[in-house]
């Protein structure tokens, strides 16, 4: 970072002498005089030259007045920057120190304990630095003003409290001075100042080797300071001393975990002759470093230490060292530029090994900046013998506490699980495991507080210690072998949570795999149950299922399931909390709830896929990750990347974290602290690290478990009685309506039975419940069951009623074959179970008007309320779509009367359409939640009112939702009630206006013969041939004189018919319309018949209001109207006179052909 000093106010030119302001004055005064004569005139000549001198002797005041402000301000910026500048100093100090304690700050307990086996990294990789001493290191800052500029003076005391206007005063001499400081005789300069750290850590490679040159007596307690630090930050997992020096003063070295048990004390090898002669007190020690070998050596000449020694620290006294080192541009030099050479020209002889100097903006240390040591002095630290002895005593009573003190194994390549799996039974025992090694603890040394909760490793004697001092409700699982044996996890000890991480390809799958098999091998299924949460499609987790214990597989196939899990874990959150409350425990190890609540392994593999894919989930899981630990319920999070996937909330409750191999160092540093894992190999597959309850990371590597373990697994632990699943299966495909009599119904309290399982089929209840089956109470209230509803929010399924007097009328919507005719199929069924009379609708033009009209008619008799009606209308829509414009208008204003007056009387309407507009407008107005089934888009899914979440594109036939409730229909039973024809289950009490709901729709047409009747047809020659053909007396309008009536016999001249045969006049509708006079004389004694009109000639022509009944598209269909005025659908046919005896029967007159379109009227 660049420091810039404040500006310096630039000179000021001297205020030029006014000329012209003195020689106007002048000139005027003369040209005054000249005019007045006058000799007082010549004094205003000398005020001119007095005004100008008094004004530049102002302006020179003036200004420097304005310079010597300007130069207390800089002076006042100059001292701020000055203590701007000590203060990044003193925090890189301090960042210097925080990052690797000395060996000083080890001993005498300054350095922070969470460094305790947890260095952080240099600028080598893994290994991290060491602190040779104190001395000035370079800080990143560059001045950037002149290069000799000198520091200002002290800050003065208190100057920093003080106002502006005081501080100004101090400056200018007028306040207080302070006493006895006198002012340096060599000023220092601002580049020498900003660039230099005083009296910080000056930091070294180890893995770079260390050198020390000196006598004997300066150079051992210097390299027990090394020694003391390598041990401080490294674990002995990463840390292993090969070789020491010989005799009795290195012996405490023995005594570090991290020595090498196969040979101790063994002497470092013997150093080659330097050329001037053999080196009698040269020492050595070998080391390796995370796979990587070091080496510490000492001599009393620089020639007889070894080449592998990058870094070389030459002692010259007990307080003053000189840092020398190999190529250390080439080793250090990455970062930042050192600036400007120092004044020597031996100044810059060493390198600050990964000094890492924060950036004096904040930002995080260089991980290795081109630093030096100004003119390369360093004041070493030295460290006693009993110092050190001491030292070593504690990290080996801390290692036999974390049971690190035992001979270390290698790694093996591959583990099969046979090797593990008898680990947890041998420490519940106490008894050696199988293939364990044991360590050489005795037992009579161990007390409860030598093994807290974060020993995950159990072997030996310390193993059955261990398993007796963690509850007896734990769940211990071996999951590999480390280097001191089979390693055990207990979710419960070292939990409640885990989060496991690892990149593709290192054993993610194989571990949980491996977990869930273990667990299952130690516990049985009445004491855990494991959910698997699979978004890799599953097939990972496939082979867990043979167990018992698992209770349901989700994966990223199926995204209604992934919803179902969601609602099914607040579910569960919700029974468990309501399960401890019935037994008056606090949490699932309260004796009282022994054998109540099982424990629930929640295992979800590619966490961040399934947080990205259903929203929500993640408050579920820090829901369970913060109560989880009470209701017995676990997580088991694995990711690819845990930083930024798991929320700080729920990474805080995850104590249990294992890391395989990542891609980057920060990765695992976030999951454990520690860049191990970046470092694992890749193969083989399984090496993973294991930390817990903020501990050191340990190595193991993961057992492999095989289809045949998991076979001998499930047979062996058979559950005893059935196990509680967690997890409601979703709703089949096909539901009889007799299964849901042993469901309750939609709304009613669940069970409160803890042993009830949620996915236990609704069929399998002997008795029925009162309130799913269909009823009338008081013979009124109407209660239909039609659906099984899916509840997987309670764990349960119940039965969807519809109940008119509360939910109002019922619309069904949904696309082809989506079961809508199934929907009201079941609601007649359970009508025709309750006793409730039923009407359906039939989809032809014809019936549906007539059952509307009927029903409405029904609803508008005066006299008592009849038993309740529940009329069903299939495909309403498409019913209303077979009509013409005027009927289509006219059968909505019957629907309309029927939705707005029915609830009075006791009739309810069940309609089912494709759409909610249109024609099922009115019936959506005044129903309640519609039933939605499938449908072909989401937005016609919204659109219809149903949840855009519960859209599914795949859904069965009779599968929707009800009140955002996901629903699937009941199949009718099989039989004429179930029908979808349109007379099935017709209502033969609802009267009607001409016949019976199952008679004909259009009675036969019967003529009078007596009066003058009137036919209007669209071809009149045509019907008049006809007619005259079967012996009517049927003649055209036209033919007719002006003036003829009704009264008159004749007809027509020339024509004759018999006398019994009725008397019919025949015209088109504009002939008529001219003729109405004619029209309303025939009318008042007979009948006008219309054929193939359209309804508005019978509005136009007879000024009846009524709409006239649709007409089939079938030969014979006809509007008859009566004198009265009532407009009927009738076929075409007449009444045979009384025939006398022996007479042979009149044929009856041929029915026309078929009529024209409704709509297609003669225009006028």
């Amino acid at each position: 970072m660049d420091i810039a000093p404040p500006p310096s106010p630039p000179p000021a030119p001297p205020p030029p002498f006014p000329v012209l302001g003195v020689a106007a004055p002048l000139v005027v005064s003369v040209a005054v005089w000249a005019v007045t004569r006058s000799p007082y005139a010549l004094l205003f000549a000398a005020l001119g030259p007095v005004v100008a001198v008094a004004g530049v002797a102002d302006q020179r005041i003036s200004g420097r007045r304005t310079r010597r402000r300007a130069a207390r301000e800089r002076a006042v910026a100059l001292l701020r920057l000055r203590e701007e500048v000590a203060a990044r100093l003193c925090a890189a100090r301090r960042s210097l120190l925080a990052r690797a304690p000395s060996a000083r700050d080890i001993l005498d307990g300054r350095a922070n304990p969470a460094l305790l086996w947890r260095a952080q990294p240099g600028p080598d990789g893994p290994a991290p630095p060491l602190v040779v001493g104190s001395g000035a290191v370079p800080s990143g800052l560059v001045w950037r003003g002149e290069a000799h500029a000198a520091l200002p003076a002290e800050p003065l005391p208190g100057a920093r409290g003080l106002a502006p206007a005081r501080l100004v005063a101090r400056l200018r001499g007028s306040g207080p001075r302070p006493v006895g400081r006198s002012a340096p005789a060599d000023p220092v300069r601002w580049a020498e100042h900003v660039r230099w750290i005083p009296d910080a850590p000056v930091l070294a490679s180890s893995a770079g080797g260390l050198g020390l040159r000196g006598p004997a007596a300066l150079v051992a307690p210097v390299l027990r300071g090394a020694i003391v630090q390598l041990v401080h930050a490294l674990p002995p997992d990463d840390l292993r001393i090969d070789g020491r020096p010989p005799g009795a003063e290195w012996a405490w070295l023995d005594r570090l975990p991290h020595s090498s048990r196969d040979a101790p004390g063994v002497p470092a090898p013997v150093l080659a002759p330097a050329r001037r002669g053999p080196d009698e007190d040269a020492v050595a020690m070998h080391l390796t470093l995370r796979g990587r070998p070091v080496v510490l050596a000492a001599a009393s000449r620089v020639e007889s230490l070894p080449a592998a020694c990058r870094t070389v620290l030459d002692l010259r006294g007990p307080g003053t060292a000189l840092l020398l080192a190999v190529d250390a541009a080439a080793e250090f030099g990455t970062g930042h530029p050192a600036g400007p050479p120092a004044p020597a020209p031996d100044a810059a002889v060493a390198a600050q090994a990964g000094a890492g100097v924060p950036a004096p903006d904040g930002d995080e240390p260089s991980a290795a900046s081109a630093a030096v040591v100004r003119a390369g002095l360093v004041r070493p630290e030295l460290v006693s013998l009993s110092e050190a002895s001491r030292f070593a005593d504690e990290l080996a009573a801390l290692a036999r506490r974390r049971g690190l003190d035992s001979a270390r194994a290698p790694l093996p390549a591959r583990v099969p699980f046979a090797e593990v799996a008898t680990a947890v039974g041998a420490a519940a025992s106490g008894l050696p495991a199988t293939d364990l090694t044991v360590a050489d603890l005795p037992a009579s040394d161990l007390t409860a507080t030598d093994l807290p909760a974060t020993d995950l490793t159990l072997a030996g004697p310390a193993a059955g210690f261990l398993a007796s001092s963690r509850p007896r409700s734990g769940l211990a699982a071996a999951v590999g072998v480390g280097h001191d044996g089979p390693v055990v996890v207990d979710l419960v000890a070292d939990g409640p949570h885990a989060v496991v991480a690892g990149t593709t390809g290192s054993g993610k799958s194989e571990l949980l795999v491996t977990w869930m098999a273990a667990l299952a091998a130690a516990h049985p299924p009445e004491d855990v149950t494991v959910l698997l949460v699979d978004f890799k499609g599953g097939a990972a987790f496939d082979p867990l299922l043979v167990l018992p214990h698992a209770v349901g597989l989700v994966t990223d196939l199926d995204g209604h399931g992934a919803r179902r899990a969601l609602e099914s874990l607040r579910a569960e959150i919700r029974h468990r909390e309501r399960t401890l409350r019935q037994a008056g425990a606090r949490d699932v190890d309260d004796p009282r709830a022994a054998g109540v609540l099982p424990r629930l392994v929640i295992v979800v593999d590619e966490l961040a896929a399934l947080l990205a894919d259903q929203d929500g989930l993640h408050e579920v899981v820090s829901d369970i990750a913060a109560r989880g630990r009470s209701l017995g319920m676990h997580l088991v999070l694995c990711t690819q990347r845990p930083a930024g996937v798991v929320r700080d909330a729920v990474l805080a409750n995850c104590d249990l974290r294992l890391s395989l191999r990542v891609n980057n160092e920060a990765d695992s540093r976030a999951l454990l602290g520690v860049p191990d894992a970046a470092h694992l190999p890749a193969v083989p597959v399984g090496r993973c690290l294991l930390g817990a309850h903020g501990g050191p990371a340990r190595p193991f590597q993961v057992a492999v478990t095989t289809a045949d373990d998991l076979a001998r697994i499930a047979a062996e632990r058979m559950p005893r009685r059935p196990v509680r699943r967690p997890w409601l299966d979703p709703l089949p495909a096909a539901v009889p309506l007799a299964a849901l009599a042993g469901l309750p119904p939609l709304g009613s309290a669940p069970s409160a039975s803890p042993s009830a399982s949620p996915s236990a089929s609704p069929s399998t209840s002997p008795s029925a419940s009162p309130s799913a089956s269909p009823s009338t109470d008081d013979g009124r209230a109407v209660a239909l069951p039609f659906a099984l509803v899916d509840l997987p929010a309670e764990q349960r399924r119940a039965v969807a009623t519809w109940r008119p007097a509360t939910d109002g009328h019922l619309l069904v919507l949904g696309g082809p074959g989506s079961g809508r005719s199934s929907c009201l199929g079941a609601l007649a069924a359970s009508a025709g179970a309750g006793g409730v009379r039923v009407r359906r609708i039939p989809s032809d033009p014809e019936g549906c008007w007539d059952a509307f009209a009927d029903v409405v008619a029904r609803i508008r008799r005066p006299g008592p309320r009849p038993a309740p009606l529940v009329v069903l209308a299939d495909d309403l829509d498409v019913a209303v779509s077979r009509l013409g414009p005027d009927h289509q208008a006219a059968l909505l204003d019957l629907v309309a009367a029927l939705v707005r007056e029915g609830p009075h009387a006791g009739v309810a309407l069940a309609a089912s359409g494709r759409r909610p507009g249109g024609a099922l407008q009115a019936v959506g107005a005044a129903a309640g939640p519609p039933v939605v089934l499938a449908l072909p888009t989401r937005q016609e899914h919204v659109l219809a009112g149903g949840e855009s979440s519960l859209f599914d594109p795949s859904a069965a036939p009779g599968a929707g939702e009800w009140r955002g409730m996901r629903i699937q229909v009941a199949l009718p039973p099989a039989g004429p009630s179930s029908g979808d024809g349109p007379s099935s289950g017709d209502d033969a009490d609802v009267p009607t206006a001409s016949a019976s709901a199952s008679a004909d729709p259009a009675p036969p047409l019967v003529l009078e013969v007596g009066p003058v009747h009137a036919l209007v047809a669209s071809a009149p020659a045509e019907a008049t041939a006809r007619l005259r053909a079967e012996g009517v007396d049927a003649v055209e309008l036209l033919d007719l004189p002006l003036g003829w009536s009704a009264d008159q016999r004749d007809t027509a001249p020339g024509i004759r018919a018999p006398a019994d045969a009725p008397r019919v006049v025949v015209g088109d509708p504009d002939a008529w319309l001219v003729r109405g006079a004619l029209l309303a004389d025939i009318r008042r004694a007979g009948s006008v018949v219309l054929e193939g009109c359209a309804a508005r000639d019978v509005r136009t022509l007879l000024r009846v209001r009524q709409v006239p009944p649709p007409l089939a598209p079938v030969p014979g269909r006809v509007w008859l109207v009566t004198p009265d005025g009532a407009v009927e659908r009738r076929s075409w046919r007449r009444a045979p006179a009384p025939e006398p005896p022996g007479s042979a029967a009149r044929p009856e007159p041929p029915a026309p052909p078929a009529s024209a379109p409704a709509d297609a009227a003669v225009s006028r």
